[in-house]
């Protein structure tokens, strides 16, 4: 790593290093935490296309926001914004930071979301997230005249060893009605 010196003491040039490029998580749990992972599945009664076009819309995240929560999405080195990789992602809000880079995104298949060093749930003391991921695919019993797909999500978090089972249980309430969240925000254009 190189340090711009200045040439002498009094040449009035400030002392400057270059900008690091820092891993977002470390890649293991600090001491007194452990690694939790939280799974959840949910079939969609709506296209494969459509549950993606909703699952990467900015919108399904940055509308409803009641202030002081706030969801942020920042261009990547390419100008993109939203859902698109290196996209630097953050939610925000009382007891909550959640800041991150977009990943490796494949349409209408994977999207992963890799959480800074920093986010948190609560307290930093106690949750902090690493990574989120989702997966779709079409569910088992799609058919072209009744679509359906299965949407998977996976959240990594560092948690404080003695706080597992709250995790468990807040994330279980937390997540449960996405999928039904997602079928409502998604026109039914066939008939049961």
């Amino acid at each position: 790593m190189t340090v711009n010196q200045p040439d002498s003491p009094t040449s009035g040039a400030r002392l400057s290093g270059p900008i690091l490029e820092v891993p977002l998580a470390p890649p293991q749990p600090p001491p007194g935490f452990v690694t939790s992972i939280y799974e959840h599945s949910w079939q969609i009664e709506r296209p494969r296309a459509e549950v993606w076009a909703w699952l990467c819309d900015p919108s399904t995240f940055v509308d409803g926001q009641l202030p002081p929560f706030r969801v942020e999405f920042l261009t990547n080195a390419d100008g993109e914004t939203g859902f698109a990789e290196g996209v630097y992602n953050a939610h925000v809000g009382p007891l909550m930071s959640f800041s991150g880079v977009l990943g490796t995104i494949e349409p209408e298949r994977y999207r992963d979301l890799q959480y800074c060093y920093g986010s948190y749930a609560v307290s930093h003391a106690l949750f902090r997230p690493t990574r989120l991921q989702f997966w779709l695919e079409d569910a088992p019993d799609s058919t072209p005249d009744h679509p359906s797909t299965t949407l998977h999500l996976q959240l990594d978090t560092y948690v404080r060893s003695s706080a597992v089972g709250v995790w468990n249980r807040l994330m279980a309430v937390f997540w449960k009605r996405f999928g039904s969240w997602c079928e409502r925000a998604i026109p039914n254009n066939w008939l049961r």
